[in-house]
């Protein structure tokens, strides 16, 4: 039992990249936007908050070229480390309904600001073409 304990943790932990996200951060600072591509971190300084893109979940946005019923959405996975104490691992979702967007985290604001690139009818995008613009501020 203990083994399959095991080789389930490191698998989902392999899946989601949690434990080698740090190896390439990006150095940026509140009320500033800045982009990440999957599985980078950022530090956002002066408070060393870090937050890290881990995949997209969704992304039913409807492609250039075409004519859709709606304009879709793209969720995207983060992990965001306040302090040792404290991890959060959370969707933000871009859509019609600005309050998915954005998450209220401890006192801080994070904002999903845009997901690149944008679906077009023609090509497929795969994971690692994935990035997104980010901002993060105080909420007090």
């Amino acid at each position: 039992m203990m083994i399959l304990i095991v080789t389930v943790g490191v698998f989902y932990a392999d899946q989601l990249d949690i434990y080698n996200t740090h190896s390439n951060p990006i150095y940026t600072s509140l009320n500033t936007s800045f982009k990440l591509n999957i599985n980078q971190t950022a530090i956002v300084e002066p408070d060393n908050i870090k937050i890290t893109f881990l995949n997209v979940t969704e992304d039913s946005r409807c492609p250039e070229g075409t004519v859709c019923v709606w304009p879709g959405q793209v969720k995207a996975l983060f992990l965001l480390e306040l302090d040792q104490s404290h991890e959060d691992v959370f969707n933000l979702t871009l859509n019609s309904n600005e309050t998915q967007s954005q998450k209220t985290i401890a006192g801080y604001s994070v904002k999903l600001v845009n997901v690149d690139p944008y679906p077009g009818s023609l090509k497929t995008i795969t994971d690692n073409e994935y990035a997104v613009t980010l901002s993060i501020k105080t909420s007090i």
